[in-house]
């Protein structure tokens, strides 16, 4: 990648030089540990090629001839673990020749040389400018044929014309470290498209934040393509692509100030990861925010992402941030984002992205809303005859009797509600409930009625005075309920019998009221806006009572204060579940659904820390899908993804105990937590997950191993010491995972932690 009379660099952004690893020269590896070079040798040796070590590091130079140098990385890329792969650097200088203090800067990793050695058809993509962008539009979600903007969207073209869709574009430019020219000449693209095509509406335009060094240098040309466009600042969003995170928060931030200043609008793409984080919207304070497809798909009927898209939006409401909601494919999902009070609507539901901008979008109208009565209960008619109270004004009412008995009242609903809310649990809240209104009233038991969907019910919360019947977990149907009597409870209305042998009831009422003791009654709804969540009820079980205005009116008040108190605790379990729910999304890999790195090595520290202090074994297995790269030549990437899901099901089928650990390590590789467990457990678990995989029998023609998918394992035990670290422990089970690679694959190689870590120390 190197010339020997290479001359000063431009910005990275318009550096198009190709590879040149076609021509003779020498790599030069630097490597991470000792026993990576000792993978690496024997395949030089047995090749034939010519290699010199380097003594002051772990590392050596390979003389390559014309046309080697591809082959050479990509055969020694296949040896090494993803680790390996990724922390091994490289330079390639063209002729016979020792590195140059500027040929240092073109050193890279392994994994990225590689793929830059593959990169040409990109590198002359992007020197002939074979770029254009479609644009897809996005429009009010209040009217759907009002076209607020359009999104403009790269998309590449083959020597024949052919069309390139972005995602092996992109996924070659940021392996390849090509980004900041693709970046560049995509934004460049949209620019003239948009002028081309004389699009008077916004504009919203990607750039990902690892493709700019410098806002200043890199954005000129941006700015300046913007301006001769004749495009007004404010109409154009520029798009923060977070799947590829900078450096730091600080670098973003200076982007985003250098696009504020000129007059630009802000928006951050994807909500779910990396720089949409719900945590980094205060620092960041984009206009706008927009939601993930995977999100948005199926959101009106995955209750999990239906909670969590809902809080978003409430969260981005308060803030004052637009929000696009992007991928909506149904109906149904436009619907129940529309009622949620999303801002803008994008997806194939209103138009696919096309090479013309959408002149038209379809008016696409709201389906009716379900009720809000779904979660509703039932109570015995203890009031289907009951007399109304409370309409008639009190004749010769002392007018300062009233202002007191008002202020009174005011003064112990406040002190109740006080009690009622000084916990978030609904159990609490509801007992509390109960216990004051009971006190306070002077009445044999007050109780909570909650509703179910087919207005069945239960009596969920009791506070019973001593000597009469507890009725706590009653279930009631009432099949007249809702007929009879929910829409006046709906509106608000209460209920009083004073007597129920004076109310005119039924005989069978007055036969179930007389079963649960109930002689006089109170009865007020518990209403959740339009939603009837349930009653609260008082009962008299020694006699009649008369119930005064004053009295129900205030029993009516506690109602309404229990079921704000409500709310607030159902509001706060929901966004609680909310949070397991990100946490286990943040600590699990998207593809397979096992454990991730991040989970992987938050556990492997913890577990070490314990089992140092207890002096437990620990112990840990690292395995490898074999010839897994061809098994993607042969069946391609979407066969890869799901026969790697099928096999960490398989490995987590193995393991047994809720305290073991799956977790994808990256790229073909897992790895396996065993606490607690000794050599002979480890390798016995080992061989279950052998067993596991065998009988898969996923097919495999390319193996050089079997007909199937096989696994190589290395397994590693010892017991922690507090003055060591879990690295030693990584590092002897990859040891003994080379070892299993290297006796030919589709074995476990159980390793003594001991002798590997004193050997490691030596050759270190």
């Amino acid at each position: 990648m190197s010339q020997a009379n290479a001359g000063p660099k431009s910005c990275a952004c318009y550096n198009l030089s190709p590879c040149g690893a076609a021509e003779a020269g020498r790599l030069f590896l630097w490597l991470p540990v000792p026993h990576t070079l000792k993978k690496i040798v024997p395949y030089l040796q047995t090749a034939n090629f010519s290699c010199d070590l380097m003594p002051e590091r772990h590392g050596l130079s390979i003389a390559c001839a014309p046309g080697q140098t591809q082959e050479l990385a990509k055969n020694i890329g296949e040896l090494l673990t993803p680790r390996e792969l990724e922390s091994t650097q490289v330079l390639f200088v063209r002729g016979n020749i020792q590195p140059r203090i500027h040929d240092f800067s073109d050193i890279t990793s392994l994994q990225r040389f590689i793929k830059f050695t593959q990169s040409d058809w990109l590198v002359e993509m992007l020197a002939a400018k074979r770029f254009t962008s479609f644009f897809q539009p996005i429009v009010h979600m209040a009217d759907t044929s009002r076209i607020y903007a359009h999104e403009a969207l790269l998309r590449g073209f083959d020597e024949q014309d052919r069309l390139i869709m972005p995602g092996a574009i992109l996924d070659l430019a940021t392996e390849a470290g090509l980004l900041p020219q693709v970046d560049r000449l995509a934004r460049l693209s949209a620019i003239a498209a948009a002028s081309r095509h004389q699009i008077s509406s916004h504009i919203f335009i990607n750039f990902s934040p690892t493709a700019l060094y410098d806002p200043v240098s890199c954005l000129r040309s941006t700015v300046d393509a913007i301006d001769e466009a004749g495009i007004p600042h404010e109409h154009v969003v520029f798009e923060v692509i977070e799947s590829d995170r900078p450096q730091d928060l600080d670098h973003l931030k200076s982007i985003l100030k250098y696009y504020r200043d000129a007059g630009f609008l802000i928006a951050l793409d994807d909500l779910g990861s990396g720089y949409s984080s719900l945590n980094l919207l205060h620092q960041l304070r984009p206009d706008f925010l927009k939601l993930d497809m995977g999100l948005v798909r199926d959101v009106h009927q995955d209750p999990y992402k239906g909670l969590i898209t809902e809080k978003i939006l409430e969260i981005t409401q308060q803030l004052n941030i637009q929000t696009v909601a992007e991928g909506i494919e149904c109906i149904g999902e436009l619907d129940w984002l529309r009622q949620r009070g999303a801002t803008f609507a994008q997806g194939y539901l209103i138009a696919k992205p096309g090479a013309l901008p959408a002149a038209t979008t379809p008016c696409l109208t709201a389906i009716a809303p379900p009720t809000l009565n779904q979660l509703s209960d039932n109570l015995p008619d203890a009031s289907s005859q009951a007399q109304q109270v409370g309409s008639q004004p009190l004749a010769n009412y002392d007018l300062q009797a009233q202002i007191d008995q008002q202020s009174e009242s005011e003064r112990i609903v406040a002190a109740v509600t006080q009690r009622i809310r000084q916990s978030l649990d609904l159990n609490e809240i509801l007992q509390t409930t109960a216990a004051e209104v009971r006190q306070l009233f002077q009445v044999d038991r007050v109780v909570l009625y909650r509703f179910a969907s087919d207005w069945s019910g239960v009596v969920v919360v009791e506070s019973v005075a001593e000597g009469w019947l507890p009725i706590l977990g009653l279930n009631v149907i009432d099949t007249c309920f809702q007929s009879n009597h929910a829409c006046e409870y709906k509106q608000g209305r209460t209920k009083a019998i004073e007597d129920i042998h004076a109310a005119e009831l039924t005989p069978c009422h007055v036969e179930l009221l007389q079963q649960l003791q109930i002689r006089a009654n109170l009865v007020v709804p518990i209403l959740q806006q339009e939603k009837l969540w349930g009653l609260m009820i008082a009962h008299q079980c020694s006699g009649p009572r008369s119930w005064k205005a004053s009295e129900m009116n205030l029993f009516s008040q506690l109602a309404g204060q229990a079921a704000i108190a409500i709310q607030q605790s159902e509001l706060y379990q929901q966004l609680q579940q909310a949070n397991q729910e990100l946490q286990r999304l943040a600590s699990s890999d998207g593809l397979t659904q096992v454990a991730n790195r991040r989970c992987f090595d938050e556990y492997l520290a913890q577990e070490w820390q314990r089992l140092a202090r207890e002096q437990a074994t620990l112990s840990l297995i690292l395995c490898d899908v074999d010839c897994f790269k061809l098994y993607n030549d042969t069946y391609g990437h979407l066969a890869g993804d799901d026969a790697l899901r099928q096999v960490a099901q398989a490995i987590a089928q193995a393991v047994k105990r809720p305290a073991d650990l799956v977790a994808r390590y990256g790229g073909e590789e897992f790895a396996i937590i065993l606490p607690n467990t000794d050599a002979v457990g480890a390798a016995a678990v080992a061989t279950e997950i052998q067993a596991k995989i065998k009988t898969l029998q996923l097919l495999h023609i390319s193996s050089q191993v079997t007909g199937f998918v096989t696994l190589s394992l290395g397994v590693a035990t010892t017991i922690p010491q507090g003055q060591s670290s879990a690295a030693t422990l990584i590092a002897a089970a990859d040891q003994g995972l080379y070892r299993a690679k290297a006796q030919g694959r589709n074995r476990l190689f159980q390793i003594n932690y001991e002798e590997a870590n004193i050997k490691a120390t030596i050759e270190n």
